[in-house]
């Protein structure tokens, strides 16, 4: 009888756990989906694509099949249980039904639209400014040799 119920117990623990496990993998896709990650994803490897060829233009002849390469090799689909992993690494089931409802709000909406443009002009003004900055570093550089 013990048996039974040690065995009836560890059943119920083991599909309570897989339902919260695929519960949990649930909100981080939805969450993922309503805050535009599948198109981020995209457009961040098409641009890092682009800049691929920009800086090595014999690859040019090479579009097709690179840009097949990596819209297969990067697509949401290939990445997704990764993505799901990290998400839910990080974030509650219940934090993650918070996070995709603020996306489907209007504000929610913009944000997921502008977080893209927004990353590549941050990454850009730091770039800029790291150039800026280039000749106080090296001054600082050679001084410390000097040292």
């Amino acid at each position: 009888m013990k048996r039974r119920l040690l065995c009836a117990f560890l059943l119920l623990f083991v599909s309570q756990v897989s339902s919260g496990s695929s519960l949990h993998r649930s909100a981080a896709l939805e969450m993922m989906r309503a805050s535009g990650v599948p198109e981020m994803l995209k457009r961040a490897f098409d641009a890092q694509l682009e800049n691929q060829f920009k800086a090595v233009p014999e690859l040019e002849k090479l579009r097709p099949q690179l840009t097949a390469f990596y819209r297969k090799a990067f697509a949401f689909k290939e990445l997704e249980n990764d993505l799901c992993a990290l998400y839910m690494k990080h974030y509650t089931p219940v934090e993650l039904r918070q996070i995709t409802a603020f996306y489907k709000t209007p504000a929610g909406r913009k944000k997921a639209k502008v977080d893209g443009q927004l990353s590549s002009e941050l990454g850009a003004l730091f770039l800029k400014h790291s150039e800026k900055k280039m000749p106080e570093l090296q001054k600082l550089l050679q001084d410390l040799r000097k040292e």
